[in-house]
């Protein structure tokens, strides 16, 4: 799965984007014929992709990098080359991303990217939270879920180092909150169709209150929690209090 530009790490393709603007409206120009990807010494051309994604009349374009040419760590340039108008000069625009360490897992499941699982059906990332999703609302999204699962979880279970190797369930039910609160972010902000509409906000965490309920409750079913290794968790014999649920995680389907 390709990283964003503000994940890229070793080894992993990374998924880079630009925005053409004329007069401030998102506007396609008459041609994006390449991209060139360019080392840490801002000279090295690595890799050139002539495989790019666009829907027309949206200004928007895309492109996949591979991995295999992200080491070391530091600042890569990704170089647009285009064509405003058929006839004239090509023109070439200059962005640039940073590739970190491979880094440990930092929330209870794999980073959660629109287009992917439950947020398929999610247009690209947009630069600004007046155009749409934002990666600072998959973070906040993330970290909403981490605290849900501290809050489920925590007086039941040592979670301990569950951010390093996640039980599979927990993972799977990380993914569920984080993608329904990012679902839930969009609901908010372009608006629901009308009184009788069931987000897919809620459909998701409806299906998530079942899994916890088989985890926890045994209904209607049992489900044990287990390590990757298939051995189960068992729940601590002397609960602590239940961990304090965090004031920005509230909202009205959380």
């Amino acid at each position: 799965m390709a990283l964003p530009r503000g994940r890229a790490e070793n080894g992993s393709d990374v998924h880079l984007g630009i925005l053409f603007r004329w007069d401030g409206a998102p506007t396609d120009p008459y041609q994006v014929r390449q991209v060139e990807l360019i080392g840490t010494d801002t000279e090295t051309v690595l890799q050139t992709i002539d495989s790019i994604d666009h829907e027309d009349g949206s200004g928007e374009y895309y492109v996949t990098a591979s991995g295999s040419q992200l080491d070391p760590a530091g600042r890569y340039l990704d170089r647009w080359y285009y064509t405003w108008v058929e006839g004239e000069g090509e023109q070439t625009a200059t962005q640039d991303f940073y590739v970190q360490e491979t880094a440990a897992l930092e929330h209870y499941g794999t980073d959660i990217h629109v287009g992917v699982g439950y947020l398929k059906g999610l247009p690209p990332l947009a630069a600004t939270a007046q155009e749409g999703i934002t990666q600072a609302d998959l973070d906040v999204a993330m970290n909403d879920a981490d605290t849900m699962i501290e809050h489920i979880f925590g007086s039941r279970y040592d979670i301990a180092g569950w951010k390093v190797s996640p039980p599979p369930l927990v993972s799977m039910l990380w993914q569920m909150l984080a993608s329904a609160k990012t679902i839930e972010f969009k609901d908010l902000r372009l608006g629901l169709p009308g009184e009788d509409y069931e987000s897919a906000a809620r459909r998701l965490l409806r299906s998530a209150r079942e899994l916890i309920d088989k985890v926890l409750h045994g209904w209607p079913e049992r489900l044990h929690l287990r390590q990757v290794d298939g051995s189960i968790i068992c729940p601590r014999k002397n609960r602590g209090a239940t961990v304090p649920r965090a004031a920005d995680a509230a909202s009205d389907l959380f």
